[in-house]
């Protein structure tokens, strides 16, 4: 059963005011206050939903992981070279249309929870594509997409997510069809 509307339109003004509050500040530094009095709510009212901030950025984060499943699962994810990138078309969509919020990211400038988070579920993804993978591997790969989407919001911002995805797919393509 999902959560009535009053709870929905919480959660999500509270979502809406983190992404604000880190675009201003960054992650690290912002308080449950700030957001909530952003969100327009009393600290009781993000209690109620959340244990902490570190709580509703991986509920964020879910959104966003549902989000890309969804897209995954859809024609447009089927076209990846390798079923271990399948990810990688609808998250650089994603990177595009949030430069900003993901530049905050981008080579470290933002919080390292969020880095780990993001790459952890970019790893899951490419175990998921990747069944019996080496773990080693699947970090790898993980690991190479964070420093392309790095490169790319940071040297070549004029280039679409679809150049990033095709470059990206032609350079780990042949390490995974090994």
């Amino acid at each position: 059963m999902s959560p009535d509307r009053r709870i929905r339109r919480t959660q999500q003004a509270l979502t809406g005011a983190l992404v604000e509050l880190m675009l201003e500040k960054g992650f690290d530094t912002l308080t449950v206050a700030e957001i909530a009095d952003r969100a327009d709510v009393g600290r009781s009212t993000f209690y109620a939903h959340y244990a902490d901030k570190e709580d509703l950025l991986q509920g964020s984060l879910s959104e966003l992981r549902d989000g890309l499943r969804a897209a995954i699962e859809d024609e447009a994810g089927a076209k990846a070279s390798h079923p271990a990138l399948r990810f990688c078309r609808p998250m650089a969509e994603h990177v595009g249309d949030n430069r900003r919020l993901h530049a905050l990211f981008a080579g470290g400038r933002g919080s390292g929870m969020v880095q780990e988070l993001m790459r952890e579920m970019w790893a899951d993804f490419i175990r998921e594509g990747w069944p019996g993978a080496d773990p080693l591997a699947v970090h790898a790969v993980a690991g190479a997409f964070e420093a392309t989407v790095t490169w790319w919001l940071g040297t070549a911002p004029e280039l679409s997510a679809e150049q990033v995805v095709l470059r990206f797919e032609a350079l780990m393509t042949p390490a995974l069809s090994r």
